[in-house]
């Protein structure tokens, strides 16, 4: 886990406006603060006199104990905006709940700062980076304040969790009828994060789930063919996850967002290594802008309302019939999170076509590759077509920014089916010692294999587009003819595409994007399995313990560096 600075990173706010839940347009862009540190957002959050001029006022400070928190300073820099604020707290009230306890409040509304400071120091001691429900606790601290008199109002700190739901729209009612405004401190969600799906996370507390990234659902198909991981997964979104902005915009609070800027290092790669360097130099179009990053803002509408919205967006409905197709033809791995209505569709994963893996019929494999990338070329055509209809005026930007980035998945897909086709007619027989080698190709002194070695299969790894297309049309690759013209069209794509999304995510995600490298599987040694370990004997937690959350890092910031999110 990266150390987190103590910046405050933002998309821009024309007016200082509070954003109600009734606006049908609202956006994560309406309720998410802009540029400020740390120190700025304590203050604001403190300092309630524009809001409560007279009268008495409770302020519950909900805070989500990890180790990031600690790092960050938080509970120092909590005591020197109480110093800073004291005139302005005279009449305010200030409790301090801690997330994930069976009693979650540690103290309860006093006028003491002292005790106040203490109580937020002791939820972190121990912090450990935990799978946790944030809303519940949220409710808890609703219910608390609800029977008090005054302005009401509440701070969630969270920089680890907030991806981990169980009902947002009951934790929105609850804020509502304890007529309390919610601010959030947290940090950056991945774009449109798939993560969960992906990789079938396990471990949220009972009776919550996996919600995903920035967005109400998950808008970006993951699990392509020949990619290893997927690029909005390593994209952070420049917005908080859905669930915490949803809080904010439905209780008329603020969400601050707290980024990374101590890094220095770039990964072109978020598995594996890059092609064309060692990851230092410094990658243009990846820090955020902030006009660009408020044009492709998700809504934070209640989800059923961002589920009709979708239905009626020409840009997104393409994007749904394309996915689609490409699940059916075994293109991408998942299938489309909402139906063609605008409903959820519980069947998300599907399947690859069977191309890699154990197996040595390399006409066989070559005539399945044949019909994928027929029918790629089809989704490609039919998802262009229907962008090609759709005027410029029509549509949401932030879909249309998807519906391009799927096109641009398209053109990918096709690169390397062409070069699987190749690799399979051209290097693979000479290898597996079916078909003799060119005199160019290899020396006859340096075989492939000794004898205690054999190919069973074909395998991959990637190479990202973080140097864009011309780089790979250097490198001797096989496809003949038909590769040059694929990487042709990919690279007049990806250009248009980073030309109209750097600056966003968007651009991050189109750099994470790989090229395969097809490479020989071989036959491997077996090993014993390892000795079973038990928690009493190695003092490991017990497995009803929620697990530690998964350490991820992703690219581009709208602060200067790279963010984490977890999620």
């Amino acid at each position: 886990m990266r150390v987190l600075a103590l910046s405050l990173a933002f998309c821009f706010l024309g007016s200082g406006r509070i954003v109600r839940a009734e606006d049908s347009t609202t956006t994560a862009a309406d309720t998410t603060e802009t540029g400020r540190r740390l120190d700025h957002a304590l203050d604001v959050v403190l300092d309630g006199s524009n809001r409560a001029a007279t009268g008495p006022r409770t302020l519950c400070i909900v805070v989500d104990a990890t180790p990031s928190l600690t790092t960050a300073g938080f509970a120092e820099h909590f005591d020197a905006a109480l110093e800073r604020n004291a005139a302005k707290l005279a009449t305010t009230e200030i409790a301090v709940l801690k997330v994930g306890e069976k009693e979650p409040v540690i103290q309860a509304p006093t006028a003491d700062r002292a005790a106040v400071g203490k109580s937020v120091r002791a939820t972190l001691v121990g912090a450990k980076n935990r799978v946790r429900n944030v809303y519940a606790d949220v409710r808890a601290a609703a219910t608390l304040l609800g029977g008090r008199s005054g302005t009401r109002e509440l701070l969630l700190v969270t920089l680890e969790n907030g991806d981990v739901e169980d009902d947002v729209e009951a934790t929105v009612t609850a804020l509502r009828h304890a007529k309390t405004r919610a601010y959030v401190l947290t940090t950056q969600a991945f774009l449109s994060d798939t993560y969960a799906a992906s990789h079938v996370a396990k471990g949220a507390p009972k009776g919550s789930t996996w919600a995903g990234g920035d967005g109400a659902f998950a808008e970006i198909p993951w699990g392509w063919l020949f990619q290893m991981s997927n690029g909005n997964e390593a994209a952070a979104s420049g917005f908080a996850a859905y669930g915490l902005t949803r809080l904010c915009a439905g209780a008329e609070g603020r969400v601050f967002l707290v980024t990374d800027d101590s890094s220095s290092t770039h990964a072109c790669m978020t598995m594996g290594t890059c092609a064309f360097c060692s990851g230092d130099h410094v990658v243009a179009g990846e820090t955020y802008q902030p006009v660009r990053l408020r044009s492709i803002a998700p809504l934070v509408e209640p989800r059923e309302a961002v589920y009709a919205a979708a239905a009626h967006d020409p840009c997104w409905r393409a994007v749904q019939a394309a996915w689609k197709d490409a699940s059916e033809a075994g293109l991408v791995r998942s299938r489309p999170s909402l139906d063609a209505t605008g409903k959820p569709d519980r069947r998300t994963t599907g399947a690859w076509v069977p191309l890699v893996g154990n197996g040595l019929a390399f006409s066989s494999m070559a005539g399945r590759a044949g019909k994928a990338l027929e029918a790629c070329e089809h989704v490609r055509t039919s998802l262009e077509a229907a962008l090609a209809a759709i005027q410029p005026s029509e549509g949401s930007a932030r879909w249309r920014a998807i519906a391009e980035y799927v096109r641009l998945m398209l053109h990918v897909t096709r690169v390397n089916l062409v070069q699987y086709i190749g690799w399979c007619q051209e290097v693979g027989p000479v290898v597996a010692g079916k078909k003799p080698a060119e005199p160019e190709m290899v020396a006859p002194e340096a075989p492939y294999f000794t004898e205690s070695q054999r190919m069973v299969g074909v395998s991959y790894t990637d190479w990202s587009l973080c140097h864009g297309v011309r780089p790979f049309t250097e490198l001797h690759l096989p496809g003949g003819a038909a590769l040059k013209d694929a990487l042709k069209d990919l690279e007049g794509v990806y250009a248009a595409f980073m030309a109209r999304y750097t600056g966003t995510p968007f651009a991050v995600a189109a750099h994470r994007t790989s090229i395969a490298h097809f490479l020989p599987t071989i036959q491997g040694k077996t090993l014993p399995p390892p000795l079973k370990k038990t928690a009493g004997s190695t003092g490991e937690e017990s497995s009803n313990t929620p697990a530690d959350r998964p350490s991820r890092e992703g690219g581009g910031t709208s602060g200067g560096g790279a963010t984490t999110s977890g999620g």
